[in-house]
Formats: C-alpha cells, sequence, structure tokens
C-alpha cells in the first residue's frame, strides 16, 4: 500500500536528477504497464508519452529529463518528478499523481497567525 510516508520516502530519496536519463529503469515501465497505458517513447522530442491519459493533461507527454525515478511497487509503477509522482496501475489503465504542496515561507506562516485574530 501507498501511504504518505512512503510518497515523502520517494520524494526525499529520488531528490536529485540521475546523470542521465539512460540510467532510469525504462525496462519496469514496459515490462509492468506499457500494455495496460499505451506507453512510448518519442526519442526525436526525448519525451515520455501516456496515452492512457488524456492529450491535454499536463502528465501525457513528460520530458525525460525531468524524470527522477522509476520505482516499482506491488500493483503500480511510479514516476518521479521534481514535485509530483505519477502511479500507473499494472493492471488497469488507473492512474494515480500526488502534487507535492509548496511549504509554506515564514512570512506566509507568520501572515497566517496574525490574520487568525
Amino acid at each position: 500500500m501507498i501511504t504518505k510516508q512512503v510518497i515523502n520516502t520517494l520524494y526525499k530519496k529520488y531528490r536529485k536528477l540521475p546523470k542521465s536519463p539512460d540510467c532510469l529503469d525504462f525496462a519496469l515501465l514496459f515490462d509492468y504497464v506499457a500494455e495496460q497505458h499505451n506507453i512510448t517513447i518519442d526519442l526525436e522530442n526525448d519525451c515520455l508519452i501516456i496515452k492512457s491519459l488524456d492529450p491535454t493533461s499536463i502528465f501525457h507527454k513528460i520530458p525525460l529529463s525531468r524524470i527522477h525515478a522509476i520505482v516499482p511497487f506491488e500493483e503500480w509503477v511510479a514516476i518521479v518528478l521534481h514535485s509530483s509522482i505519477i502511479f500507473l496501475n499494472k493492471k488497469s489503465p488507473k492512474v494515480s499523481v500526488h502534487i507535492k504542496m509548496p511549504k509554506p515561507t515564514i512570512w506566509e506562516r507568520i501572515k497566517g497567525i496574525l490574520s487568525r485574530d
């Protein structure tokens, strides 16, 4: 099961980009989820295309240079980006996306405390 703690661990563990997109384990995508999600790699534009997502989605076409890691789980494969994680189901075309919310700055926290009165 993918919990909030697992998600936070993914962001922490894969906070840096790999040296090259060639270091990513694309075999995980093609072994587990390529058929369900109709995944292709556009070598001309260096993009990963997830055709199970609507073409208007910002996650439909992902530059390879923005992918931090590809991580397998029991039922899902995660594509870790800087501020989001795309979870692709292995058994169906279900997709789940986690978007990391930015932490408030110290000034935003002070303003929030002062505006509560």
